[in-house]
């Protein structure tokens, strides 16, 4: 029993070790207009998360999601401010922060090929700096 306890830990440990982490990282200084980041996922089955970290002087929100055009997630949400858009859809597709940001999520069983992406539209916030941090990995630990 405990060395079958043994080889499911090793086991466990070589599929988490198999693949190398891909970090990709953006940085968001101009809020004169909305801009769109996109993560391309590069390997099938994989765990893509992001983390955004910053700070901002107004107002700022973001929508995500999955894509695999470019031009048809950046025009799903149309409007160069948050006064701009439908309530519903605020409510809806956006998360808000006012001054400061911190935020993660993601998706897992991927597609290579597929895009991840996250859409900032300013609000009153015109100056500040957020930072991005796309993650691909592995299952396991």
């Amino acid at each position: 029993m405990i060395i079958k306890r043994i080889f499911i830990g090793i086991l466990l440990v070589l599929m988490g070790c198999e693949r190398k982490d891909i970090i990709e990282k953006h940085i968001i200084t101009d809020f004169s207009k909305p801009q769109s980041l996109f993560y391309t996922i590069q390997r099938e089955q994989s765990i893509v998360d992001y983390k955004i970290k910053g700070s901002i002087d107004g107002s700022l929100g973001y929508s995500e999601g999955s894509c695999f055009d470019k031009n048809e997630f950046s025009s799903f949400i149309r409007g160069k401010n948050l006064s701009e858009i439908d309530t519903s859809l605020k409510r809806r597709y956006f998360k808000i922060f006012a001054d400061s940001i911190i935020a993660k999520g993601g998706c897992e069983g991927t597609q290579a090929g597929a895009m991840y992406c996250l859409q900032f539209i300013p609000g009153t916030a015109k100056k500040g700096k957020i930072e991005v941090v796309f993650r691909e990995h592995g299952y396991g630990f």
